[in-house]
């Protein structure tokens, strides 16, 4: 099996990916190999040589075990699942499984990334503010006359605090998809207390809890008892997903004065719980010459876009720079942030919503609302986790003349 390997031995700046390495796998690429779904935002960055995959079968290797259970010293090394994802389904689940673990002064806990392409982080803020994912780039010494350069918050990607945890400062993994494949992030906690954590790309959902008792206590379940609640909590979840599915999988319609009809479809749903449906829906949808499109964000904190791209144009990327002390800076490219093309779709051009579901410098767009004059078949796509061929969280509008 022809895989593309890892040479980093262990995570820091310095084994960082160069902008040349970089640039050999493209946020398409990677769509294409992933299978399209449930990859959210950066994951789709350009990451070269850092991200291992199967080329053969285009399934990414799994992050690395650790071992579980008694240690030599007489502490225990519990598992925690970070996230959950269903491609045939196009669902994730922003969670962590369980989301409460009660565990012992000196044991250790295994934050499982399994695939390790779920964007995800296990940071502990100690009571800190949540580090924002999208930032303006802090190098950027002057406004320039167009909007600012934003870029993915470093503090946010990359690990932060080391292996232990006493309860106090900001101790991160890093986004899973950034971090060395070999590495397991396991995280030692030293001091008895309870600690809420969060996953710092999906803070408004994605929340769990580790409860340290004083080293010797009894333990409060077992690592099989703890993954029966983790497959527990995944099966209400994902009854929770099916009603989400079932509650928009058709877009409703009013017909306006004029005889054209304003139509509301979906871009993402889950609302407030975990469930990250990452689907337009309805996948496919027939308008007529006149009609407009709005589409309704239902999954806070979880960023889309609606965007059609006109048959020959070249879809937006996102450059890869590097900060001055040489590390990565992972620029989002304001095509793709910021809205762009106007309200009216001719089946040319560039039309993009900008980003959806969070804050970009204001609060977030929740709707956007396009109107058709042209008859045609077109896709519409998000472009942080699909594409203009209509591979992973992609649509079809057919619209008609009448």
């Amino acid at each position: 099996m022809r895989t593309i390997s890892n040479s980093a031995s262990s995570f820091d700046n310095s084994h960082l990916a160069t902008r040349g390495q970089v640039d050999e796998i493209t946020r398409r690429h990677l769509l294409r190999l992933f299978g399209g779904a449930g990859l959210a935002t950066a994951a789709l960055l350009k990451l070269g040589d850092r991200l291992a995959f199967a080329q053969d079968e285009g399934t990414p290797m799994p992050m690395a075990t650790a071992q579980l259970g008694p240690r030599d010293d007489g502490s225990t090394v519990w598992r925690v699942k970070v996230g959950e994802m269903q491609m045939d389904e196009k669902t994730e689940y922003h969670a962590f499984f369980p989301g409460e673990i009660t565990i012992n002064e000196g044991d250790a806990i295994w934050f499982d990334f399994g695939m390790g392409i779920g964007f995800h982080t296990a940071s502990f803020l100690s009571g800190g503010e949540i580090p924002q994912i999208i930032i303006p780039d802090p190098e950027q010494a002057t406004p320039t006359a167009g909007p600012p350069t934003i870029i993915l918050n470093s503090e946010v990607v990359f690990p932060a605090g080391g292996d232990t945890y006493d309860g106090t400062g900001y101790v991160s993994s890093g986004i899973d998809v950034f971090r060395d494949p070999s590495q397991p992030y396991v995280l030692t906690f030293t001091k008895a207390g309870s600690y809420d954590y969060i996953c710092g790309a999906h803070s408004e959902v994605m929340k769990g809890k580790v409860i340290v008792q004083a080293a010797g206590t009894a333990a409060a379940h077992t690592e099989a008892e703890y993954e029966q609640m983790a497959m527990d909590q995944l099966a209400e979840l994902e009854a929770q997903a099916k009603s989400a599915r079932d509650e928009y999988a058709e877009a409703t319609s009013t017909v306006n004065a004029d005889g054209t009809t304003a139509w509301t479809a979906t871009v993402g749903a889950g609302g407030e719980t975990s469930v990250r449906i990452q689907s337009f829906l309805p996948l496919e949808l027939e308008v007529k010459v006149g009609d407009t499109v709005t589409w309704v964000h239902r999954a806070p904190g979880e960023p889309h876009t609606v965007a059609f791209l006109g048959e020959g144009e070249t879809p937006p990327e996102d450059p890869v720079e590097q900060f001055a002390d040489g590390s990565p800076k992972f620029v989002q490219n304001p095509l793709n942030i910021f809205p762009q093309g106007g309200d009216v779709w001719s089946g040319t051009g560039w039309v993009n919503s900008g980003i959806m579901g969070i804050s970009v410098g204001g609060p977030p767009v929740t709707e956007f609302t396009l109107k058709f004059d042209t008859p045609g078949n077109y896709i519409n796509y998000c472009v942080l986790h699909g594409d203009a061929k209509g591979e992973g969280m992609a649509a079809k509008i057919t619209v008609t003349a009448g």
